[in-house]
């Protein structure tokens, strides 16, 4: 049998919803949205064996150095054959010729990634990820997800400005800022 992995079309962002969702009832993975999927469907890889859905991921950019592993899932029937590894080998080579320095994930499978040397992080150490979209998920304030990070170079090859693009203690002081107007 043929294994493919490629990028998902619109076609199959039902079969994506649906498999998303199955798991998250098993509280594997958090649920998406249909217009999540939709919207970003550009993120989306599946992999198929002989023309038939098998499972999908996500590789998200958050920031100039940092996209994350999103949304693994693997039909109940095919999980133990390595096909969410090879997917995460994918996004993970994708990540790398994109120049991207880390790759994060939010889990409740930790060992997973751990397989695929990421290592344990705090939460509060990806503020990107969480103001962009920890801030809208139901579970903020009692987030039970493991963050996890894979290092793939020190240095990103953009270095943007703006206010998250530097430490919080490097920002001057609300009433500092005030004064110079």
């Amino acid at each position: 049998m043929a294994t493919l992995i490629r990028k998902a079309r619109v076609a199959d962002s039902a079969s994506i919803l649906e498999l998303v969702n199955a798991l998250a009832k098993k509280e594997v993975m958090l649920p998406r949205s249909p217009a999540s999927v939709i919207e970003n469907l550009r993120d989306f890889i599946v992999i198929e064996e002989d023309g038939q859905f098998l499972g999908c991921a996500a590789l998200h950019i958050v920031w100039s150095d940092h996209a994350e592993i999103r949304s693994i899932a693997v039909k109940d029937h095919a999980q133990g054959r390595g096909l969410g590894k090879q997917m995460a080998e994918f996004l993970i080579t994708e990540a790398k010729s994109l120049g991207i320095a880390r790759v994060i994930a939010f889990t409740y499978v930790p060992g997973f990634f751990e397989r695929l040397k990421f290592e344990r992080v705090e939460h509060a150490s990806l503020p990107h990820k969480v103001f962009g979209d920890c801030l809208n998920c139901p579970k903020f304030h009692a987030c039970d997800e493991i963050a996890m990070r894979l290092v793939l170079s020190d240095e990103a090859e953009i270095h943007l400005r703006g206010p998250l693009s530097v430490p919080l203690s490097a920002l001057p002081s609300p009433r500092s800022a005030g004064a110079a107007l």
